[in-house]
């Protein structure tokens, strides 16, 4: 083993400075500012040929664990495509030495979060647990990598085949990941290239494989000389030897020498698109409009020189708003970059209304990419290039320090990078090789990689996908209740969601909350406007102003000057504004945040605009099912009460330009405001800076717009409320079942909470671990501002056992409203504290549930006093609270009239 050293990660900035001082003065414009930041590291090349680096982040008490497996799509056996994928689901099942499986243990031992994604030619396993978990999380990774389908059976193997399956099915219907995906990789590589193959199988592929196919590939490629491991968080560096000695399997540390490491990026010709293109290629999904997909091959990534994707990535997404305004059928675009060791591809996805010329539409989309690059003369020109170059290049690099702010992320991207690139240097390399780009080198790139003959061209219309219909495999038997082992709470657990938060109470009535976290020089400003959608007299005009509210002056700047990341959405109760940077940059921050709020207005260009390009495409998209049943819903929910209506295009084309206005003027006042800042900063000094520019705004009365207060529960039925959409052919149906909830408390809030969570549990087992019917089932608890709230439990199922499902969640919830065994309650509790915990460890999740508490009307204590919470909730107030849900219950179904009658039919059974 090589002797542990201590590494160093610079951050690479724009400027890099003392945090601001308490002086009036903002950094000009042009400057990040921020300090430099480290992470110490050590770096572990066992004898077997794995490699651990871990990396020492103090700021929560929780740790990140992110395993590479040097295999993805490319590795799958010729017919077998899917299969790295199918091994990957697998691996969550395998049980060791007669234990439960890997997915229990980790619950157990308190990953508040692990998962899994298999890719073009890595898998990555993903966990985040307490600190007091390490030594239990690296024994249980060490298990599954080494043994990954240990205790799997060919019954075990069949249901999860059948997981797949249904997730290839659902993601057909989304219309991008699963077989859209597949269409882009096709059409843009050759034939005989490995990346034209679907990463995610077909469903003839996984028809034809078998357990021992997935027995042989697991041997060939799970293998620790083709494994890298990274753990961060909260560790001991000096102990960190100890953990892994003692809870890798012997055979995976080795003895000896370290085994010398083998190139992992293929040293390959530049990559070529595929054959000549045939013009638009058009296909079938179940989109809700017309979707056009531009793909061009690029380099590949995970090295130094594919930093430059990002700069390629930003500025389309800057620059492709204008081919909007060009052509009235483009609804949005939007870009994407998926990365491989051989080639890379470049994404534009492109939203249209109705797809009347889709040659038409691509070719702007074409026209736009090709402006951005072209060369200019004229000096102005040129100036105004490189201005637009630093600006984006500002917003990059501030998207990285971001980025590295959440754990989980930084540590999936050192480890993807180390393990490419055997260098555990790679990561400040990569962020290095950033700062290096210029403009010529991005433009030069864009010429050469961009050209309108490199790229292809698919039209994805609505439409029915083909269902395949297969032999359902017979269900497993619940697991054995002595292996169910009973949750385990951490003194992190309970400890995560405490810290000082600092209220300031502003003349103007604002109130603005200072949550100081130390670590990492990045500052987060969130604000929250009461109203939302759902707020207003005339349907319609929420949803007008959601779209085309736009901020009037700019003597603060903009967001890109200091490399600011802004951002702002509605949601059904609230107005949400965003402000991400690094913390010198703060002062810049809150001006900008003040000049948004009290200068938020529309214009008759914008208004026109809307009426011409957004509305039409509305009105497409409230006929697609989905949104139809969404509407439904929420009207059996809710009525007459304003979280009942949902806008439609209709009602947005009535609105006028004087309405909206109206809406803007009544909901963007300061003491309907709520201001959060988290991150690293000084408060004393921080206060004046709000004080002088969040304070100024002077605006409408000194009180918040009307709280919608929550409607009465509906009356109590023996039969449920139905609501359905048809859509003609589908291979799955969505179903979806609620209830209206007593109005919301936070101590109201935990026992829904945990409502969700056993409901979850209980129809993720059944419907999906037992049976294999679904990719999975969901459950959540919304409360709204005003304290109405309700209960949602969802998912999509393979068509021809939906009855059959529907059923099992019916019973899941009669089983719980007769009785809530205390067992199962505390792994649900310890289940819930665990995902709380390892959610607060970034300045945006502070951010974010801050605001989420205000809008519900809680105070800010209650986010450190909901452990609490959560271990006062009894098994009989929750039996209590699931009696009176199953007799308020509303049941939607989106599929096929036959599926959907049988369905509704299923209900009556008892």
């Amino acid at each position: 083993m090589r002797p542990p050293r201590l590494r160093r990660l610079t951050a690479v900035v724009v400027v890099l400075s003392s945090l601001l001082g308490a002086c009036a003065t903002l950094p000009p414009r042009g400057q990040v500012v921020m300090r430099d930041v480290s992470f110490p590291l050590r770096d572990f090349r066992m004898p077997s040929g794995l490699r651990v680096v871990v990396e020492q982040d103090s700021r929560a008490p929780m740790v990140a664990m992110v395993a590479v497996v040097g295999t993805g799509g490319t590795g799958d056996p010729v017919g077998k495509e899917g299969l790295a994928h199918v091994v990957e689901h697998l691996a969550f099942r395998s049980r060791h030495a007669g234990s439960a499986s890997v997915w229990t243990r980790m619950e157990d031992a308190g990953a508040g979060s692990f998962n899994a994604f298999t890719s073009l030619d890595h898998t990555v396993y993903q966990t985040v647990g307490p600190k007091e978990s390490l030594w239990a999380l690296v024994k249980m990774e060490g298990q599954r990598l080494s043994a990954p389908l240990s205790g799997v059976t060919p019954e075990v193997f069949a249901v999860e085949r059948e997981v797949v399956r249904n997730e290839l099915r659902q993601r057909n219907e989304t219309g991008f990941v699963g077989q859209v995906f597949s269409w882009m990789n096709a059409a843009s590589f050759p034939a005989d290239h490995p990346y034209a193959r679907p990463v995610i199988g077909t469903h003839e592929s996984l028809t034809s494989m078998s357990l021992a196919d997935a027995q042989r590939f697991a041997r060939h490629h799970y293998r620790p000389d083709n494994v890298t491991l990274v753990i961060a968080g909260d560790v001991d560096l000096a102990g960190m030897e100890a953990v892994l000695m003692d809870n890798l399997p012997p055979a995976w540390v080795g003895t000896g020498a370290p085994l010398a490491s083998e190139p992992r990026l293929p040293n390959l010709p530049e990559p070529s698109p595929g054959p000549p293109s045939k013009g638009l290629v058009e296909h079938v999904a179940a989109v809700g409009s017309p979707e056009l997909y531009l793909t061009w091959v690029l380099p590949r990534s995970f090295d130094e020189a594919s930093a430059i994707h990002d700069f390629v990535k930003v500025n389309l997404d800057r620059s492709l708003s204008s081919a909007m305004i060009d052509d009235t059928d483009i609804a949005s675009a939007s870009t994407l970059v998926v990365p491989g060791t051989r080639a890379s591809l470049l994404v534009v996805r492109v939203v249209l209304t109705q797809g009347l010329h889709p040659d038409k539409s691509a070719n702007k989309v074409l026209d736009r990419i090709y402006e951005t690059w072209a060369q200019v003369i004229h000096p102005g020109d040129v100036l105004g290039r490189e201005f637009d170059f630093q600006s984006m290049r500002r917003n990059v690099v501030t998207g990285m320090v971001l980025e590295a702010e959440n754990l989980l992320a930084r540590t999936t991207r050192r480890a993807e990078l180390t393990h490419f690139m055997t260098d555990v240097r790679g990561y400040t390399r990569s962020q290095k090789a950033l700062m290096t780009i210029d403009g010529g080198g991005v433009t030069d790139f864009a010429y050469k990689w961009l050209q309108r003959e490199r790229a292809r061209v698919l039209l994805v219309r609505p439409g029915s996908n083909d269902g395949v219909a297969v032999a359902a495999p017979v269900a497993l038997p619940d697991e054995a209740p002595s292996e169910k082992a009973s949750g385990r709470v951490t003194p992190s657990m309970l400890t995560a969601s405490v810290a000082p938060v600092r209220v300031l109470k502003l003349d103007n009535g604002m109130e603005v909350l200072l949550v100081p976290r130390p670590g990492l020089p990045v500052v987060r400003v969130g604000a929250v406007l009461g109203g939302g959608s759902a707020y207003g007299v005339k349907p319609g005009t929420s949803e007008m102003v959601r779209y085309g509210a736009f901020r009037r002056s700019w003597f603060a700047g903009h967001g890109s000057h200091w490399g600011l990341h802004v951002s702002s959405g509605m949601r059904r109760d609230h107005q949400r504004f965003n402000v991400a940077g690094t913390s010198g940059n703060v002062g810049n921050m809150l001006a900008l945040l003040a000049e948004q709020l009290s200068t938020t207005g529309t214009s008759e260009e914008v208004v026109m605009y809307l009426q011409e390009h957004l509305v039409p495409w509305r009105k497409v998209v409230d006929v697609n099912p989905e949104e139809r049943a969404e509407r439904e819903l929420m009207r059996a929910l809710y009525g007459k009460h304003v979280y009942g209506d949902v806008a439609t295009g209709e009602q947005m084309e009535l609105v006028t330009q004087g309405e909206m206005e109206g809406w803007i003027d009544e909901v963007y006042r300061p003491a309907n405001t709520v201001v959060v800042i988290a991150g690293e900063f000084d408060p004393q000094t921080v206060e004046p800076l709000v004080r002088e520019h969040l304070g100024g705004w002077e605006h409408g009365p000194a009180t918040a717009v009307q709280v919608p207060v929550a409607p009465p529960l509906p009356a109590l039925s023996s039969r449920a409320a139905t609501v359905s959409a048809s859509r003609p052919g589908a291979s799955q149906g969505h179903l979806q079942i609620a209830c209206r909830l007593p109005t919301a408390t936070p101590e109201a809030e935990a026992r829904y909470a945990l409502m969700a969570e056993l409901l979850s549990t209980r129809t993720f087992d059944q419907v999906r671990s037992k049976q294999g019917a679904s990719y999975g089932f969901s459950s959540q608890a919304w409360l709204g501002r005003g304290g109405a709230a309700h209960l949602l439990v969802e998912g999509v199922v393979d068509s021809q056992r939906l009855a059959e499902s529907t059923r099992g969640v019916q019973a899941a919830f009669t089983a719980l409203a007769q009785k809530v065994d205390p067992a199962e309650l505390e792994r649900a509790r310890a289940r819930l504290l665990a995902r709380q915990a390892v959610s607060f460890i970034s300045s945006e999740a502070w951010v974010e549930a801050l605001l989420t508490a205000r809008v519900r009307g809680f105070s800010p204590e209650s986010l450190a006093q909901r452990p609490a919470y959560l271990q006062a909730v009894t098994a009989e107030s929750l039996k209590e609270e699931f009696g009176g849900c199953l007799k308020r219950w509303v049941v939607g179904v989106v599929a096929d009239e036959g599926q959907t009658r049988a369905t509704f039919q299923a209900l009556s059974v008892p």
